[in-house]
């Protein structure tokens, strides 16, 4: 199991999370204080009061994605599961201690939880999110994201240079997404293992060296460089000007 990954600061990127449909718990008073800071740029996020709402909501808007507080019940995740209307959903739990004991093993196979610590802020909650899109429903995420001459097109999973265009696998896009969500930040590889993987992942900090590099010989091969450099005692960042 990962510990709480300490993310790296970035400019503004809640923009990135503006698209994505979600359904959000303001009866809990750490949900709506939350996300009293994003004002109304969640465009695409129905806000409800209670769990019941909630559900409710969850049933009538197909969301992407679902916010709810640090003590969820259990029960709640198998009422989403009878009404959700989509394969998979993801849901945030918003609080400082991590997911309660117990709650994980008893989550619905279809449903994806990620904690999240609220001192993370909204940029946190958006690098969260979008991982958990990749994790649990890649479909959400169609955009395309470019850093120097380099772009990354979500939805046809794929890198390119304006010259070559390299074909990305899921897990590639699981530890690659988030370097292009903030570029130019060192990410640990605690923090990747996290996003690509889960909070509960019993997988080893090697998986992101193995995994990663494995990747990063497939974009040499297909464009004649490599984005991704690594910092040496730190982790990995996005430098497309030393590939």
């Amino acid at each position: 199991m990962t510990g709480a990954a300490v993310l790296p600061e970035t400019g503004d990127i809640l923009h990135l999370a503006e698209p994505l449909k979600g359904v959000a718990d303001l009866g809990d008073p750490g949900v709506a204080l939350f996300l009293s800071g994003a004002g109304d740029r969640l465009a695409h996020l129905v806000r409800s009061d209670g769990q019941a709402a909630l559900v409710e909501a969850v049933a009538e808007t197909r969301p992407d994605y679902v916010l709810i507080g640090g003590l969820p019940d259990p029960a709640l995740f198998e009422r989403l599961c009878a009404v959700m209307r989509s394969a998979t959903l993801g849901v945030i739990v918003l609080g400082r201690d991590g997911l309660p004991d117990g709650v994980q093993e008893m989550t619905p196979t279809r449903i994806e939880l990620a904690p999240l610590d609220p001192a993370c802020g909204l940029n946190g909650f958006t690098l969260h999110l979008r991982a958990l899109m990749r994790r649990c429903r890649p479909v959400a995420l169609a955009g395309r994201r470019w850093v120097g001459g380099i772009v990354l097109d979500e939805a046809g999973l794929t890198l390119s240079d304006g010259t070559g265009q390299a074909t990305l696998s899921l897990e590639d896009m699981r530890l690659i997404g988030p370097l292009f969500d903030a570029p130019g930040k060192v990410w640990s590889r605690e923090a990747l293992l996290g996003m690509a993987y889960g909070a509960q992942t019993m997988n080893g900090l090697r998986t992101v060296d193995v995994k990663l590099n494995r990747a990063r010989r497939r974009l040499r091969a297909a464009l004649g460089q490599d984005p991704v450099r690594s910092v040496r005692g730190e982790g990995y960042i996005l430098d497309p000007a030393t590939g």
